[in-house]
């Protein structure tokens, strides 16, 4: 993390705010799509369950719309407007997530192939 008196530019913080909200948009769409895969296997799914089935498909959507917001925002903010972050990402509890809201470049970590297991460690 950076220091506790580092600020960034607004244009970064917001720029990391909607890449983070786009990537959570991809993970959406792919419980999407596991949620589609375990109700095409049912023997007979209710009206009801494909209907709530349709909230992981909003759930993608809205990322998608809030991380389009949030990438315009950046664009529009004053060149010279700073943020100091630290506040921002205390309480989030997942390390990797905190450091690219924070400004910080990630430590290049391994890619984990679809169907691998993937422990989580902080």
């Amino acid at each position: 993390m950076p220091p506790s008196d580092a600020s960034i530019s607004m244009n970064d913080a917001l720029c990391a705010a909607a890449v983070e909200l786009a990537d959570l948009a991809r993970l959406s769409g792919r419980v999407e799509m596991i949620v589609s895969d375990l109700v095409a296997r049912a023997d007979d799914p209710s009206p009801a369950l494909l209907a709530e089935c349709q909230v992981a498909d909003l759930l993608s959507q809205r990322l998608v719309g809030v991380a389009a917001f949030l990438s315009e925002l950046a664009e529009a903010a004053p060149a010279n407007a700073k943020v100091k972050v630290a506040d921002a990402v205390r309480n989030i509890t997942l390390a990797e997530q905190a450091r690219r809201l924070s400004g910080r470049r990630l430590i290049a970590t391994p890619y984990i192939e679809d169907g691998e297991l993937a422990l989580f460690e902080d």
